[in-house]
């Protein structure tokens, strides 16, 4: 048998051509992976912007509606006495407010701030929602509407009310507000949120406008 080729004229690939092939292949993935990182990061940046336009957009909200608390009563259930509207709790308020006109139509507005479900546990955030009602003095009357979402993704929650426990007591903060004749002068709260790029801490005070003065 007789050889007629030269080893020059094998079909394949020399060592030259497949370095420069894996080199163009690692250099195209790179600029691949690159461009996922840059998306991903701007959507990051995107989402951030967007939860934080929405927390502030939710505390001035609840700022605006603890300014108008009113000092109005209602009827104990348990007692029948009238008692004054409001509860403030070390992570939940109970409160009267002048009603907002596309919720209803004037009047008087019961709000409550309180966990959706459970609050916060190590690694599981909770929500924070706003039930309304048109007020009643009656309990039994009270029709509360769907809840509102105020702050999504809550890790710690606090309340303190500033304010005079009794007649004739200087002012003072307090971690609780139950069983009083009358409404604190202000409210003091603090949230803890967690975000994509970490955690956000939100101070929130309001001065309750209408709270009595002596």
């Amino acid at each position: 048998m007789t050889w007629t080729g030269s080893r020059d004229n094998q079909a394949g690939f020399t060592l030259v051509e497949l370095l420069v092939a894996l080199a163009l292949t690692a250099a195209i993935a790179s600029f691949i992976i690159g461009g996922f990182h840059l998306v991903r990061r701007a959507s990051a940046i995107t989402h951030d912007r967007e939860r934080t336009e929405e927390v502030d957009a939710a505390a001035m909200k609840l700022r605006g509606l603890l300014a108008t608390t009113m000092r109005v009563q209602t009827i104990d259930e348990a007692d029948h006495i009238a008692r004054l509207a409001f509860e403030g709790r070390t992570d939940a308020v109970t409160f009267v407010t002048l009603s907002e006109a596309t919720a209803f139509q004037g009047g008087l507005m019961r709000v409550q701030v309180s966990w959706q479900d459970r609050p916060p546990l190590p690694g599981h955030p909770a929500v924070l929602v706003l039930r309304t009602s048109v007020f009643r003095a009656d309990p039994r009357l009270v029709r509360e509407s769907e809840p509102i979402v105020l702050f999504r993704d809550v890790v710690r929650f606090s309340l303190q009310y500033f304010g005079a426990p009794d007649l004739g007591e200087p002012p003072q903060w307090q971690s609780e507000w139950i069983g009083r004749d009358r409404i604190p002068f202000a409210i003091y709260a603090q949230l803890d949120l967690a975000n994509v790029s970490g955690m956000r801490r939100l101070i929130l005070q309001a001065t309750l406008r209408l709270a009595p003065t002596s």
